[in-house]
């Protein structure tokens, strides 16, 4: 009995110690099981703001992507109602320099002031993006929302080699040049079965074909600019830039075009008045999120 008792306490104990020592294991920091448990304070609290990082930066392109497309249909239908291509684009800049003053004004957002060290880099942008917007209404104003789309979505690739040669960036993988690729198929396919070619040839992609030049060198110095050359606090300080630095040059073109007049002999309703309004609210996200869209993906644009 002494024998058998001595036995059974024997094989309890080495239980005991096998469960403590697997227990041991699983709460070890290597274990799959339990590294959430394991993992010290600061490494928990630093996967917290990478997860709470990246949900901004998918919210900022979903909200570049939602204001981009909406903006395009609703410049379209208040050049049809109103056509002066440099009128909307200029009441557009002063609604958003307006709101980004009341911002800087209010406190309600970090905005940066004007500065000599910024601006005078910034001219050069600013040229740049008075000629892509008044492309971009001439174009909507002489063809589809479809042909702009297709040519607008082909920029990246003109990007990516821009970054490469004058940003040091890398050039893209193999699996983003394949999608590059498709999307020139895709643009060459659009191009070769639409109608405007076929009557016109080059000649229907005018206002277009400049938009795409001068828009594909305009991003590509605009990352340039939201990096840390420029020191922006937030992306308000940059939108405040480009509204407020572009409203004279764009009402200059106006001027030079006639649209003084256009605007004064057009029939203004409630819904071109509604369009224009909604066009300038719009006009404001996408300034915001187009600025913030580089700074959370600085590697693509």
């Amino acid at each position: 009995s002494t024998r058998r008792a001595s036995g059974v306490r024997l094989v309890f104990s080495h239980n005991l110690s096998y469960r403590h020592r697997r227990h041991q294991r699983l709460l070890a920091p290597s274990s799959p099981h339990c590294r959430h448990r394991a993992q010290p304070a600061s490494s928990r609290f630093w996967m917290l703001g990478c997860a709470l990082e990246s949900r901004e930066a998918v919210f900022a392109a979903l909200s570049f992507s939602a204001a981009s497309g909406s903006l395009l249909i609703i410049n379209k239908l208040c050049i049809h109602a109103i056509p002066a291509p440099s009128f909307i684009a200029t009441i557009q800049f002063a609604v958003c320099t307006l709101f980004c003053l009341f911002l800087r004004a209010s406190g309600l957002a970090a905005v940066d002031g004007f500065e000599r060290e910024k601006v005078r880099p910034y001219l050069a942008y600013t040229g740049m993006f008075v000629c892509t917007i008044y492309c971009n209404m001439k174009a909507l104003q002489n063809s589809n929302v479809e042909t702009l789309i297709v040519f607008r979505a082909c920029c990246p690739i003109v990007v990516s080699l821009l970054d490469y040669l004058f940003l040091g960036r890398e050039l893209p993988s193999a699996r983003s040049f394949a999608s590059l690729l498709l999307l020139v198929a895709g643009a060459t396919s659009y191009v070769l079965t639409d109608a405007q070619w076929k009557l016109s040839g080059f000649r229907a992609y005018g206002w277009v074909g400049a938009y795409f030049c001068i828009l594909s060198v305009e991003m590509a110095y605009g990352k340039h600019i939201v990096g840390p050359n420029l020191g922006f606090t937030s992306p308000w300080g940059p939108t405040l830039y480009s509204n407020s630095l572009s409203l004279l040059p764009m009402a200059a073109i106006g001027l030079a075009a006639s649209e003084a007049e256009t605007v004064r002999t057009s029939q203004l309703s409630t819904g071109s008045v509604a369009l224009l309004a909604l066009s300038c609210v719009v006009g404001v996200a996408i300034s915001f999120t187009g600025w913030c869209t580089p700074r959370r993906f600085p590697d693509t644009s």
